[in-house]
């Protein structure tokens, strides 16, 4: 059966109504509890997806973003060797000029940010966030807002001198829906490591820090009154 699926999947750029079809059982097959499966062709079938992502119909496009989310939802620990190059390629797909592969990568990045180990998505993330063009860096810092949220102080601390540069860089960018990106990212920040953030931020100037402030304090108005 999968080895039938790979064969199809590999027909690349032709065969589109026969890889969607397979695309549709790939994705049916993650949902099934088919431990031998993943045992023996989870690194063919995630090269075959990472591959297919890069086809020039949108909808195989789409559809092999979607069934990257079934495997990370299902099978999140297999990913441990391949997290770079997966959210490389994840990030890379927000690039796209079709709406519904943009949609899918969103998507499968917040399936990521909740599956892929923590500290190791930061790893990744950080000089992403650094270096990447619009709207990759968008992306990037996306991510790590999602993964810092579900972080706990004592494993994020020794992250931070690592996290910031980014996120300041980020909060100066000339594109406005980074720089707010940025801004989020730093609330959540904000909510995890509280005062500690602060010596971490003496770069920022006065109307940025006071911007910052008053999102945190929403932030924080938020969640007392979501907690009372």
């Amino acid at each position: 059966m999968i080895a039938e699926l790979l064969r199809e999947l590999s027909n690349h750029d032709e065969r589109v109504e026969e890889r969607k079809s397979a695309l549709q059982q790939l994705i049916k097959l993650t949902k099934e509890d088919t431990v031998g499966l993943w045992e023996e062709h989870f690194k063919t079938i995630l090269l075959m997806l990472l591959e297919t992502m890069g086809d020039r119909e949108a909808a195989i496009r789409a559809l092999s973003l979607r069934a990257l989310r079934e495997i990370l939802r299902n099978q999140p620990a297999r990913f441990k060797s391949y997290a770079e190059l997966t959210i490389m390629k994840i990030l890379e797909a927000h690039k796209d000029v079709q709406k519904e592969v943009v949609r899918a990568a969103e998507e499968t990045c917040s399936t990521a940010a909740n599956s892929l180990q923590a500290e190791q998505c930061v790893r990744v993330l950080c000089p992403i966030v650094q270096t990447a063009e619009y709207p990759i860096n968008l992306a990037a810092i996306k991510m790590l807002t999602k993964v810092v949220e579900m972080m706990d102080k004592d494993l994020l601390s020794p992250l931070l001198d690592g996290i910031m540069p980014g996120l300041l860089q980020g909060y100066d960018n000339q594109e406005s829906s980074v720089r707010k990106a940025s801004v989020f990212a730093l609330v959540a920040l904000h909510t995890v490591l509280g005062d500690e953030l602060k010596p971490h931020l003496s770069s920022l100037t006065g109307s940025k820090m006071k911007l910052l402030n008053l999102y945190i304090k929403r932030a924080e108005g938020g969640s007392a009154s979501a907690a009372s």
